[in-house]
């Protein structure tokens, strides 16, 4: 029998204890639920390198977060949105990276997208890109 760790589904599952120990938004892995909610989805695995007793991977996940704006889109939901961001950018920064021993290094908040579904404008978005490394021996 190959000896292996479902090492994504822990980090994805790692990714979410953090954001929901920080925030008090729904956090849903399957699909956007209610009025506002987070959404997180793996995105790649990929091999960095290899090395004698292992390998580094790099991981990419996807946390969304949605609002429903009950039809008007204002700067009031422009900043509502957008806060939810920082603040998930703030929670991977750097100087706030805490030891995630056993689960990730280098980790960080690549990218941030906002946009509004199309055919359904009172539905708002922040596409959150997180990437990492983990040595896995």
């Amino acid at each position: 029998m190959i000896d292996y760790n479902n090492k994504i589904f822990d980090i994805v599952d790692k990714v979410r204890d953090l954001v929901a120990n920080e925030m008090t938004i729904p956090i849903f892995m399957d699909s956007h639920q209610g009025n506002h909610s987070i959404l997180i989805q793996p995105l790649s695995d990929n091999l960095t390198e290899l090395i004698a007793t292992g390998q580094t991977r790099s991981y990419a996940i996807m946390i969304s977060y949605e609002l429903h704006t009950g039809g008007n889109y204002t700067q009031n939901t422009l900043k509502q949105v957008t806060n939810v961001a920082e603040h998930i950018k703030r929670l991977f920064a750097p100087d706030n990276n805490f030891s995630v021993s056993g689960y990730w290094h280098n980790a960080e908040i690549e990218s941030v997208e906002y946009e509004r579904e199309e055919g359904d404008e009172s539905v708002v978005r922040a596409l959150l890109t997180f990437n990492c490394l983990s040595l896995e021996v």
